[in-house]
């Protein structure tokens, strides 16, 4: 039976390369959305999860970062620090801004931090912290986008500045990261005397849970929430709007796999009608015949999947090389999903061909 079902899938030698082709694209293609999924929520949550804090403090009602804007008092920075089990407290302060460069509207997200307390950029390829106001620090691949460099300068509604560092892991397909002094941003965005959160860190034996729940007795006007759940709520807010998206182009591409691996055995199996009259003549029942063309999707499909998996690495690379602002991640769950499409595609693709095998009537044939 196996040698039938390897015979069968290697009879058409041109037909099997599309066939395996096919395969092989519909499994980059799905390691490469789900790669592409888990990338962009990695940089969504960068800046989240390289912070020196385990909870944010927030405006009433704010539990996100990205999704939503927070002002508060800047001096309500005092009242955190004086929280028993606070070991610092520091202002930032954050607002999407759109800039010019090279003719092109950039949307950037500022984030204004006091470089003493910290929760600037968390690694720079080149350069410093600002020190002054009239200093930046800005992401390095929308410097090299778009022609800036260490030592030149930014304008920044309205207002220039000198670029003192690039930053590196600040960068997105949506957006890039340019870092002020918190003075600064606050007169760019008319938010003197504000903030939009204060990022607390907890003194060593201290629980989270503990601290936030002395935070909320003492700010009730304001929102503590931890760094998990602020990292949690920025996923939902974007992940809302592209899962649906990469989900259907998923279920497209096995599809697409299914359809040519199953047109594939269709053929094979069509072509030698006469054979499988003979076969079941001779006594071979339906179950059997099922399991030949399945084992032929099978077989297609393995061979498919096996190259996939060899070349997406290498069509990511190329990708991140290209547009450095993507990035592509390849975790654990994915190898396994692109699996579960590759086996739902075999099963899709022996189904008519089965169907059509186990109809086969050998009075009919023989009479042809």
């Amino acid at each position: 039976m196996v040698a039938l079902a390897r015979g069968n899938l290697l009879g058409d030698r041109p037909r099997l390369f599309i066939s395996v082709g096919g395969v092989a694209l519909a499994v980059v293609l799905v390691l490469l959305l789900q790669g592409f999924q888990a990338g962009m929520f990695r940089q969504m949550t960068a800046y989240v999860d390289n912070t020196p804090a385990s909870l944010w403090v927030g405006q009433k009602g704010v539990a996100n970062f990205q999704g939503a804007t927070s002002f508060i008092p800047v001096a309500l920075r005092a009242d955190v620090a004086q929280v028993e089990g606070v070991a610092a407290a520091i202002p930032i302060l954050a607002q999407y801004s759109v800039l010019e460069l090279e003719g092109e509207k950039v949307t950037t997200f500022l984030v204004g931090y006091d470089p003493v307390r910290g929760g600037g950029p968390w690694r720079l390829s080149q350069g410093r912290q600002v020190h002054t106001p009239d200093e930046a620090v800005v992401d390095r691949v929308l410097a090299e986008r778009y022609g800036l460099s260490l030592g030149g300068a930014v304008t920044i509604l309205g207002r220039s500045f000198r670029i003192v560092g690039l930053s590196e892991e600040t960068t997105s397909w949506m957006l890039s990261m340019i870092f002020l002094h918190h003075d600064a941003a606050a007169a760019l965005l008319g938010a003197t005397g504000a903030t939009s959160f204060i990022l607390v860190r907890t003194d060593p034996g201290i629980a989270a849970a503990a601290l936030a729940s002395r935070l909320e007795d003492a700010l009730p006007a304001a929102n503590v929430v931890t760094r998990e759940l602020v990292a949690a709520n920025d996923i939902a807010y974007i992940g809302g709007i592209f899962n649906a998206p990469l989900r259907m182009m998923v279920l497209i591409s096995v599809g697409i796999g299914a359809l040519l691996v199953g047109l594939t055995i269709y053929s094979a199996t069509a072509e030698r009608v006469r054979e499988y009259g003979v076969l079941k003549a001779l006594g071979m029942r339906n179950r059997t015949l099922h399991a030949v063309v399945l084992k032929q999707a099978l077989g297609a499909t393995a061979l498919g999947f096996g190259v996939g998996v060899g070349l997406v690495r290498l069509v990511a690379e190329g990708i991140e090389w290209t547009w450095p602002q993507f990035l592509i991640v390849f975790e654990n769950g994915s190898l396994a999903l692109a699996a579960g499409g590759g086996l739902a595609m075999a099963l899709l693709a022996a189904y008519v061909p089965a169907r059509y095998a186990g109809s086969i009537d050998p009075a009919r044939v023989f009479r042809r």
